[in-house]
């Protein structure tokens, strides 16, 4: 009753779309709803596309999610598409932030030996801008780890830094630019990810069921395996018997998006204790390695 299409297109039976978000709705901290979409026929079934969305503009800002670029229950589908334009608008422009701080590194480059604590202002802000847009591995390569070896130097380097991120911009938003539906914005975190969709608190997240139920989540600790990651988490939003739909996002350092709507996927688990289960399938991925 379902299938899951790629990354980010999962379709499923229509009473188990309603069914699930019904369940969703009767945690008060939960903050998704699913919505069902378009149809389509698969093995001779009619499956409609799963649509999570915020359950109101309240719940979203409780998120920190933009609620003016955020899917939100019940409103028409000529709302969403105005708000899936203005999302691929607003993500065509660099940030504003980065041309606040070329000025700042313009301005204190001109007054000869800037202080110590006028140089390191200008570091965490670039440190931050450049893990949001490039990614913390590019961040890594290409900040200089200490601004207040050479300030002089180091707010040159800063101004040619910007320049770069900038240039770069756009084609690091591509895919947000080609979202032909209006997804969830979903941090470039896994437990974020979840938190965000859930509510939950942080703790009670990093709780390991072996059937959790819509509404609650997988969570697995890889910490015992080398591998890309230390844990996992995915936020249950149907089930299906044994099987569990997720919505979920996985920390990749290869990012260059901190935060954006391509990075939230579907994922499909099998029973506990099976090849196909959560934590077999997290194994696999995280003895694979990669970003």
């Amino acid at each position: 009753m379902i299938a899951v299409s790629g990354r980010q297109e999962t379709y499923a039976d229509a009473q188990l779309i309603e069914a699930a978000s019904s369940a969703l709705a009767a945690s008060e901290r939960v903050r998704i709803r699913l919505e069902a979409g378009r149809e389509v026929v698969v093995g001779g079934r009619a499956l409609h596309r799963v649509l999570p969305v915020f359950a109101s503009r309240e719940a979203a800002e409780a998120a920190q999610a933009n609620s003016e670029h955020e899917p939100l229950a019940g409103e028409s589908a000529e709302a969403r598409g105005t708000k899936l334009d203005s999302y691929r608008q607003s993500v065509v422009q660099p940030p504003a932030a980065l041309g606040l701080l070329l000025q700042d590194v313009a301005r204190l480059v001109g007054r000869g030996r800037p202080s110590d604590g006028s140089v390191n202002g200008v570091h965490q802000r670039l440190l931050a801008l450049a893990m949001e847009n490039q990614g913390a591995t590019w961040a890594a390569a290409n900040v200089p780890l200490n601004p207040l070896l050479d300030p002089v130097e180091y707010l040159k380097t800063a101004g040619r830094l910007i320049g770069v991120i900038v240039m770069e911009y756009a084609g690091s938003r591509e895919p947000e630019r080609v979202m032909q539906e209006l997804l969830i914005t979903m941090p470039n975190d896994c437990q974020a990810a979840a938190q965000r969709l859930l509510g939950t608190r942080m703790g009670e997240l990093q709780q390991a069921r072996a059937e959790p139920a819509v509404g609650q989540n997988h969570y697995v600790n890889l910490s015992d395996a080398p591998g890309r990651w230390n844990n996992h988490f995915g936020a249950v939003i149907m089930r299906d018997g044994d099987d569990t739909l997720t919505f979920e996002a996985a920390a990749d350092s290869t990012s260059r998006i901190g935060e954006g709507k391509s990075l939230g996927y579907f994922a499909l688990y099998g029973k506990h204790g099976t090849s196909q289960s959560f934590d077999e399938d997290l194994r696999r991925q995280n003895a694979a390695g990669g970003g």
